[in-house]
This record gives structure tokens, sequence and C-alpha cells, in this order.
């Protein structure tokens, strides 16, 4: 798995943003000088995928955050994103990494998930406009959850604005 102060590697996904399909990039977000909070997700409408998305839904704090998009990246269909988003109110881009090139770019491509090979497990990184990885966190358990005050305080950093933590908290759960 990717770790703090590493180059998040570039990639270019289709995905769903309401009733959009449109190719997504990293760079198209981050040459805006955005911060990127990227979520890796097994499945749409897998129980623990819909607990952590209506989380990320319903924080307040991401309203807040100037110049910040929040990508997710599943291992299903555009079509399947996009029916997800609809029945849940994600409102966030939903990418489709179905070959698992992305999550495997990533270091978190599961071998084997629930008998599914080849799907991203579950993992937050934030990404500021430099693809400077400024928060790692994968869960080794279908309920766990990132510390989200961790992920907001990330997301606000730019490059050399903000230090990275060295207490070991970006990888808490793995």
């Amino acid at each position: 798995m990717l770790q703090l102060g590493q180059q998040a590697p570039a990639f270019s996904l289709p995905g769903a943003a309401g009733d959009d399909m449109d190719e997504h990039t990293l760079s198209e977000y981050v040459e805006r000088g955005w911060s990127v909070i990227l979520v890796f997700y097994p499945f749409d409408f897998h129980p623990a995928c819909i607990s952590q998305w209506c989380t990320l839904r319903d924080a307040d704090w991401l309203t807040l955050l100037d110049d910040t998009v929040v990508l997710g990246i599943g291992g299903d269909s555009v079509y399947a994103h996009q029916e997800f988003a609809r029945t849940y109110n994600i409102e966030f881009p939903l990418l489709s990494d179905s070959d698992g090139r992305v999550a495997e770019a990533y270091g978190v491509r599961e071998s084997d998930f629930e008998g599914h090979r080849n799907v991203p497990g579950m993992a937050l990184f934030v990404i500021d406009p430099d693809r400077t990885i400024q928060f790692a966190w994968r869960g080794d358990a279908a309920d766990a959850e990132p510390d989200f005050d961790d992920v907001r305080k990330a997301a606000n950093c730019h490059g050399d604005e903000c230090e990275l933590p060295d207490d070991g908290a970006e990888s808490a759960d793995v």
C-alpha cells in the first residue's frame, strides 16, 4: 500500500456522477489545485460499503472543504455505480476499476474478497495538489472506517503547508 509522502499514481477511469457518465482522471482535479479524497471500496450495495458511503454523504465537514473532491473507486460497472448513487443519494463521482489496475497501483487490490478476485479493498487516501499522499488508510475489516477528523485535517494540507504525521495514524487499521 502506498504511504504518506509518496506520489499518487495517475489514473483515468470511467465514472458516474449524477446522470453523467464520463472519464475521470486524477490530473483533472490536482491540476485545478484541488485535494482529492480517494475512497476505494469493493462493491456497490455491499452492507459495509453502504455504511461507509452514507457516513461520507452525511459528513457536514466535507461541504466546508474548499477545493476538495471525493472520488470513489469500486470494482463494479459505471451503471451499477450510477444506480448505487441514485439509491443512496451519493453525489460524489464513483469510478469503475473493474480490472483492478488502479487498486493494484495504490497497493489495495484484494486477491480474494468474499470469493471475488481483483477488487479494491477498503482504503482511503488524501492526495494534495502536488499528488503527494497526505493520508493513507486501509481497513482490515468490512466495518472498519478511518478517523474522519484525520481525513479532514489531511484534506486541508497543501504540500509544504503541513507536516505529515509520524505517529502511525496513516495505517491504524492495517
